[in-house]
């Protein structure tokens, strides 16, 4: 059964791989994901939510109107010939002790910057998952075109073989070598289609797209080098990232907290009015001003400003944390760029070269009888492996500078898609 489903695959292999005219453009796809993500979508309308909490703290507490009525006995109805009886209106209002409000309208703004910094960081987030699987596609696309090339080459090696045998100067150990190899290739190419399905899945599920969609032929970014310094990075990202930021909005709001706390030992006021008609008799007015008393204090005020100094101080070592959490991955990632960034140089300048023309040679003298077959294989094998790798490499510096244009949120490279400069 896997082998009748691996077939299925490699026949089905140029419907998955667009053709090359059909190009799937980072940019295009990074600004979709910006205007469908849903992730994205979902914490912007709770930054927006957040923002009508404001107000709402800055705002007194809703009044209150009675209404009342008094009678002397029952069932007698003795308004206007009682002196204590009466129908009543009164309103009451709740005033907090100064400067209450104004904390916790303070408390809301925060609350509502760190909500935009959460969305910041979904945002940069979801754009680095569309980056790294772009990439991880565009190798693949390569490995698999690279594997062909070898296939091909490896064909042109079998029917060398073939007339070497026919020939009477060549062994059948050799052909059937040359056709394992060839299988080899298919084997290969396989779980990378399968992987190639997977992404671009991956992708269209962040566009908010069916995982079906075609999405065309990833493009060369044309970025071989890493162009900024990891103390610039470092800087960038104490400076920039909503991680950080967020935590530096945790202390402000913790500090709010720890003011208010402190006014919340000063009681609030009630002040109220009422108008009593008495029928007959004169109506009866009143003025009210109460306030509350602390009787709970050492369980309940004081408690909660101890609380919110314990928080404050929880949010000051969070600061120090992510801080550290931050320049971690972005030296880590650095380090990857640029260890990356010196193998596609030496790939690209030295190896790649020298193992073709030592491909060159050994087709050359296999032909005429001056090497091996076994040898033959194991210079296209290598030469192709070092193709593969190359590719690798290209996806994973990209893949750290997307990482890092996420700690940093800065632009490090214009992904723009250039042509793509083959090897």
């Amino acid at each position: 059964m896997k082998r009748t489903v691996s077939l299925c695959i490699l026949l089905l292999l140029p419907a998955l791989l667009p053709a090359q005219e059909d190009a799937a453009r980072l940019g295009d796809l990074l600004k979709q994901a910006l205007e469908r993500n849903p992730k994205i979508k979902s914490v912007g309308f709770e930054a927006d939510a957040m923002s009508f909490r404001i107000p709402q703290e800055k705002s007194l507490p809703d009044p209150m109107i009675s209404f009342s009525l008094k009678n002397m006995g029952f069932p007698k109805f003795t308004l206007g010939q009682e002196v204590m009886s009466g129908v009543g209106l009164s309103f009451s209002q709740a005033i907090p002790f100064p400067g209450k409000l104004r904390i916790k309208g303070e408390i809301a703004a925060k609350a509502f910057e760190r909500t935009k910094e959460v969305r910041n960081s979904v945002v940069l987030g979801v754009l680095k998952d569309v980056k790294t699987a772009y990439f991880e596609l565009y190798a693949l696309h390569k490995s698999i075109a690279i594997l062909q090339e070898q296939k091909a080459l490896l064909q042109r090696a079998l029917e060398l073989t073939e007339t070497k045998y026919s020939v009477g100067s060549g062994v059948q150990s050799d052909v059937l070598k040359a056709k394992v190899e060839i299988s080899r290739m298919d084997e290969m190419i396989t779980p990378m289609a399968e992987m190639i399905i997977s992404l671009q899945a991956r992708i269209n599920l962040l566009l908010d797209f069916p995982g079906d969609k075609p999405l065309g032929t990833p493009q060369d970014q044309g970025v071989e080098s890493l162009p900024i310094s990891l103390e610039e990075l470092k800087r960038a990202a104490e400076e920039n990232s909503p991680a950080i930021k967020e935590a530096a909005l945790m202390i402000e709001e913790g500090g709010k907290m720890v003011a208010f706390a402190r006014k919340e030992l000063s009681p609030n006021f009630v002040v109220g009015a009422g108008w009593e008609f008495k029928g007959r008799l004169p109506s009866m007015y009143e003025v009210m001003v109460g306030f509350e008393i602390p009787l709970y204090g050492k369980t309940k005020q004081s408690k909660m400003l101890e609380e919110s100094l314990v928080r404050l101080e929880s949010s000051k070592s969070g600061l120090l944390s992510m801080k550290n959490d931050v320049i971690f991955m972005v030296t880590e990632d650095y380090l990857k760029a640029r260890s990356a960034e010196s193998l596609i140089k030496l790939y690209k300048d030295k190896i790649i070269p020298l193992a073709s023309l030592t491909v060159e040679s050994s087709l050359v003298s296999y032909q005429v009888n001056k090497t091996d077959f076994l040898a033959l294989l194991t210079d296209i094998n290598t030469h192709f492996s070092f193709q593969l790798a190359y590719y690798r490499e290209l996806a994973e510096l990209w893949s750290s500078i997307a990482r890092l244009e996420e700690y940093s949120a800065k632009e490090i490279v214009n992904w723009g898609g250039n042509d793509e400069d083959n090897l």
